[in-house]
């Protein structure tokens, strides 16, 4: 792989090179940043986040705001990577949804391969259930993105020190609500939950477009879009998958 080598990166308001030292790696031609010789080994926060340009401002922004240790940055990483001196992990996880059962066991897999160094989620949604899910699989801080970037240095360094973060905001919310309710309502629309229930007692499209009142082409629309959004390769698979990620929540038909 081609690499450009950053040793050093300088930020200067007025524009010139009399800037502070902010950081140092490797810059990769795909964005990323890999530990030079005199960082690998050493502690350092591993930043996982898929889009170059919030990468790089993440990179920078960290350090430029008192973060405690150097950091290295991959647009991906895999359970089999070595663990080389990271101290933490800060994962930006965007808009994706932890209530997706295939999303969160990726992550919840993730994090128990990196076990015992902490992973800290950065996060796009603001919602109870996200936190609460989030905390179930192990993460040790869930930090939106609508937090100053000061607050997510300290969120790591507390995640260093063995603690949790969870933003103030959520707080004060409620934590007593139906989350598998919410879980499989935040996976499907209202109308293919209709449709799941009909097909796990092996009601045909014809006869599901006739009790839903729609076409059996819509029927056969919402089934698509289903079996897309689970990964089942045919309607049995449908009420397989959904009955094992869900158990109780279709027992009451």
């Amino acid at each position: 792989m081609f690499e450009i080598m950053e040793r050093y990166l300088w930020a200067a308001p007025d524009g010139t090179n009399n800037g502070a030292l902010i950081g140092a790696g490797a810059a990769l031609e795909n964005g990323e940043r890999e530990a030079t010789p005199s960082v690998r080994g050493e502690h350092h926060l591993l930043l996982v986040c898929k889009s170059n340009l919030e990468r790089e401002c993440l990179y920078n922004g960290l350090i430029m705001n008192g973060l405690k240790l150097p950091v290295v940055s991959h647009a991906a990483i895999s359970k089999n990577m070595p663990l080389d001196g990271a101290a933490v992990i800060l994962m930006h996880i965007g808009s994706r949804r932890l209530a997706d059962p295939f999303f969160s066991e990726e992550v919840e897999t993730t994090i128990k391969a990196w076990h015992p160094v902490p992973v800290v989620l950065l996060a796009e949604r603001e919602d109870w259930p996200q936190v609460v899910r989030a905390m179930e699989i192990g993460a040790r801080g869930y930090i939106p993105t609508s937090v100053d970037i000061r607050i997510c240095v300290e969120a790591i360094h507390l995640a260093m020190a063995g603690g949790m973060y969870v933003p103030a905001s959520m707080l004060t919310k409620p934590a007593t609500r139906d989350l598998d309710g919410d879980v499989l309502g935040e996976l499907l629309t209202v109308r293919e939950i209709e449709v799941v229930h009909a097909i796990r007692v092996g009601k045909s499209n014809k006869i599901i477009a006739f009790e839903l009142g729609m076409s059996e082409g819509t029927v056969k629309a919402h089934v698509h879009n289903i079996m897309k959004k689970i990964g089942a390769a045919n309607r049995t698979e449908v009420a397989c998958k959904l009955h094992k990620m869900y158990g109780n929540k279709f027992n009451g038909d």
